[in-house]
């Protein structure tokens, strides 16, 4: 029964098909006992939920059998009452199902309640957790409405201008104006805030051209991709809304309340890993009822790039004066800058990009959702993260933006980095940004 959501006809269910020696005074045993409370009522039927914590502990106690059997008949069940066939009970959670908005809010409670479970299995069961949440995403993203709030923000673009004799030198001007964009601020408790911004839909050519300095091959081919619309952070998690965000209820891991090795409430949390910023956002969308989770590739260099073809949305170089980077190295007809050796305060140099986002170049490296792959060929056109079907644990996963330790080149818009899922628990240079699905209105 911890397994699926829980009422009367469910538990008959069970008793009927799975416990048929079971008598009716074990069911009014079970709905005495306090583990049970009651949470709504669907007509007749009262919906119950267990007390917090009980059902992670029944659902550990059972047999990985005894589970399968429950979810199949259930599902089983659920399909029955709608006339459908289904195969299992994955496939009743399936998007290649286009249910009615009826339809949906009835299955909602077995499917969030099912991947919950397969989580706490674990090995192939989380995986196959992980792929559900994965392609049910998009559709229950766009059911929870947001109002915008516009604000104003300065974009810098960098010049080349050749001066000197015979114009043999290059000055770099920066240019800077003001722009306006929409997005909403989320609450995280004693005063702590988390700034999302609206990013429209649309479409971009995604890797870099050949002729690019610093190109890789992991960066071609270059391929159109359609972007449906969302909310990106405005900076990368800080501190601050790390530690606020980390003193939530656990999800499936625990989190460090203070894992960075530079301590500031407003710099970039770092020395995290990708399993430590998917739970971030795990225990973020449960205390905000809104579906927070990793920007896939596509999103974040759509994101980066704002409309822009260059190798930086600065334009064709990059300077210490706008973000945070080795500034010993160069990149292009660019100028050696500052060094700082640390990351900095988040928005510190004042300057986004067309969409309103900062520190997209530079400061810490930014876990994406995706599986590494060596090379474009066979990728989505679409905005969804490139995961390899088996979920094997292993796969490295992407970062982008490159950081404050790095040369210019690793932090273009189309430069693309990887690490093991476990690791950055030592590394002072990775950090992450989220983004929100969530249908907006203005």
């Amino acid at each position: 029964m911890a397994a699926v959501p829980v009422s009367l006809p469910v538990v008959y269910l069970i008793q009927e098909t799975l416990l048929p020696e079971s008598m009716q005074v074990h069911v009014a045993e079970v709905f005495m006992s306090g583990l049970l409370q009651p949470v709504s009522s669907q007509g007749e039927i009262v919906q119950y939920e267990f007390v917090e914590g009980v059902r992670d502990l029944l659902v550990d106690s059972v047999p990985i059998p005894d589970v399968d059997a429950v979810l199949e008949e259930v599902s089983q069940y659920i399909a029955r009452k709608f006339g459908i066939y289904i195969k299992n009970f994955t496939a009743l959670l399936s998007a290649d199902f286009k249910w009615d908005k009826v339809t949906q809010q009835k299955i909602m409670p077995f499917a969030q309640i099912t991947t919950q479970v397969l989580h706490r299995l674990g090995g192939e069961y989380a995986a196959l957790a992980e792929h559900l949440e994965r392609i049910s995403s998009h559709s229950s993203d766009a059911s929870i409405d947001i109002e915008l709030e516009p604000f104003d923000f300065e974009v810098a673009t960098i010049e080349l201008k050749q001066t000197g004799w015979l114009r043999k030198e290059t000055e770099l001007i920066i240019n800077r104006h003001q722009q306006q964009a929409d997005g909403f601020t989320q609450d995280l408790g004693n005063g702590i805030e988390l700034e999302m911004v609206a990013i429209p839909e649309g479409s971009f050519i995604m890797g870099s051209p050949k002729t690019e300095e610093g190109h890789s091959n992991s960066e071609s081919p270059q391929h159109q991709v359609t972007v449906k619309s969302f909310f990106m952070g405005k900076y990368p998690i800080t501190q601050a809304q790390w530690q606020a965000v980390a003193a939530l209820p656990q999800v499936k891991t625990e989190l460090k309340p203070n894992p960075s090795y530079f301590k500031g409430k407003d710099l970039p949390v770092e020395r995290v890993s990708w399993d430590d910023a998917v739970e971030f956002c795990e225990r973020l969308s449960q205390y905000t009822k809104r579906p927070y989770r990793l920007p896939s590739e596509a999103q974040w260099e759509y994101a980066c790039r704002a409309g822009t073809t260059t190798p930086f949305h600065f334009g064709e170089t990059i300077t210490t004066d706008l973000a945070n980077y080795d500034g010993d190295y160069t990149y292009g007809s660019g100028a050696k800058g500052k060094y700082v050796k640390e990351t900095t305060p988040v928005g510190s140099f004042g300057v986004a990009n067309n969409f309103g986002l900062y520190d997209m170049h530079g400061n810490v490296w930014e876990w994406c959702a995706d599986h590494w792959h060596s090379h474009y060929q066979g990728a989505p056109t679409d905005d969804s993260a490139w995961q390899y079907d088996n979920e094997n644990y292993n796969y490295q996963r992407l970062l982008r933006g490159g950081c404050w330790v790095i040369s210019p080149l690793y932090c273009r818009s189309g430069s693309r980095h990887k690490s093991y899922p476990a690791f950055g628990h030592l590394d002072t240079y990775i950090g992450f940004r989220v983004m929100c699905g969530c249908a907006w209105t203005l």
